[in-house]
């Protein structure tokens, strides 16, 4: 300091020994107390609270001060002597002078717009003339400042926490690649949507687990998911390796692991009869639903297609498999000599007759990989044919259902006809089949 510049008071020296630590705050103190009491407006803690009636404060003597509100008016040491026979009594010295100005008729409160001069004794009375006198109707007492901004609120705390939204550094990203350093700022937002977005965007989260390859989601509670699965299937391998030492390797093989796990299936199917476990509420709730409600809630959108599913992949199979092949051969089979639009709209027109006709069907079967529903001849597929009921003869109508695999075969017999088949006398039957559409 060169011996021009004015010394530094001393208060504004113990003032700087206390800064506030708070991204965007520059504000310090003289008092380690007061510092701390200061951080609680950051963030939210008003840990003194009334016996009385619950109200909470972020200081001691904030809280002492409400307290007085609750003890009679007699207990108040300030009276007013201005005027006879007012007698009002006051808690603090300041607010007995505001109380005696009004009798000796000082108006300090004066409007500040131009070209009016009232004046009034209190500020909630000036408050209350800009509202009446100088703004729209409906107008509150207290107003924004701001200057593109036209609202109003009926406290003064509302006011408060309302010019926040005009801070455009409200937010600040505290992720590590967003910390400053010394010579730089930090990243802010006006609006906590702007940097929920920017954390998405530029922070997505992501799994630090190796296999997962920064495989990343779309919001923490995906993520903190995903990271159980994964201490799930530490504690499986661990179990998997002690039952692969207490038993022989014939055994181990023969086990069947279901997929995900054994660990966390805390949601158990409470039909009865039924034994399925899941690891989510919202997996039990579709089980539920198609399984034992029988809802197929998966429409086929074709206009022909009468299909309908339980879960949307195996609808997204079915459009694969059987759709799919009607897009390739409306593209393949329009002429050269034709324009796009009238091939279009000729291999429409011919695929809608075949549908009608059922050509366009016959000619999916004559494809080796697709098997037709054997129903309602099951009888040689039963699982226990004695405790298995099959429909009448007068209600046993032929289904047109297709599928490519046993396991699908199985699942569109118990879902659609409630008929439970054996597992290996349908192997055979759909190699049979396979074989037999092959030659």
């Amino acid at each position: 300091m060169s011996t021009s510049d004015p010394p530094v008071p001393h208060a504004q020296q113990a003032a700087r020994r206390y800064p506030c630590s708070y991204p965007g705050c520059s504000k310090s103190y003289s008092k380690l107390s007061r510092l701390s009491e200061h951080h609680r407006s950051h963030t939210g803690e008003r840990p003194f609270v009334c016996d009385d009636c619950g109200k909470s404060y972020l200081r001691e003597t904030h809280l002492h001060a409400h307290r007085r509100s609750h003890l009679p008016d007699s207990q108040r040491s300030y009276v007013c002597t201005e005027s006879p026979g007012c007698g009002k009594r006051f808690w603090t010295l300041q607010h007995l002078r505001v109380h005696q100005d009004t009798h000796r008729g000082d108006k300090t409160y004066i409007c500040p717009e131009d070209g009016c001069e009232e004046a009034f004794s209190k500020h909630h009375q000036l408050r209350a003339h800009v509202c009446e006198a100088h703004s729209p109707p409906g107008t509150k007492p207290y107003i924004c400042p701001h200057p593109s901004c036209d609202k109003s609120f009926p406290t003064n705390q509302k006011l408060r926490g309302h010019m926040k939204t005009h801070d455009d550094k409200r937010y600040t990203c505290s992720h590590p690649s967003c910390t400053p350093d010394l010579n730089g700022d930090p990243v802010y937002f006006g609006t906590w949507t702007a940097l929920q977005s920017h954390l998405r965007t530029a922070h997505p989260p992501t799994c630090t687990h190796e296999s997962c390859k920064g495989r990343t989601f779309a919001s923490p509670h995906n993520l903190r998911a995903h990271l159980k699965l994964h201490e799930q299937q530490e504690v499986e391998a661990l179990l998997q390796g002690e039952r692969l030492d207490d038993d022989d390797v014939e055994t181990s093989h023969s086990r069947k692991r279901r997929r995900g796990g054994e660990l966390g299936r805390d949601w158990k199917c409470d039909y009865a009869r039924c034994e399925k476990e899941f690891k989510s509420k919202r997996a039990l709730t579709a089980h539920h639903k198609v399984i034992h409600l029988g809802q197929r809630n998966h429409l086929c959108p074709h206009p022909l297609c009468d299909s309908a599913f339980g879960y949307k992949h195996l609808l997204q199979r079915h459009l694969t498999k059987i759709h799919s092949s009607k897009r390739a051969r409306s593209s393949s089979s329009s002429s050269d000599d034709t324009t796009d639009a009238e091939a279009s709209e000729a291999t429409t027109e011919v695929d809608v007759i075949e549908e009608i006709t059922g050509k366009a069907y016959a000619r999916r079967l004559q494809n080796a990989g697709f098997i037709r529903c054997p129903f309602p001849d099951v009888e040689e597929l039963l699982l226990l044919p004695s405790d298995t009921s099959v429909p009448s003869t007068s209600s046993r109508k032929t289904c047109d259902h297709v599928v490519t695999r046993a396991y699908d075969l199985r699942r569109h017999l118990k879902a659609e006809h409630g008929v439970v088949v054996d597992k290996a006398k349908v192997d055979r039957w759909t190699s049979v089949q396979k074989c037999a559409r092959a030659s």
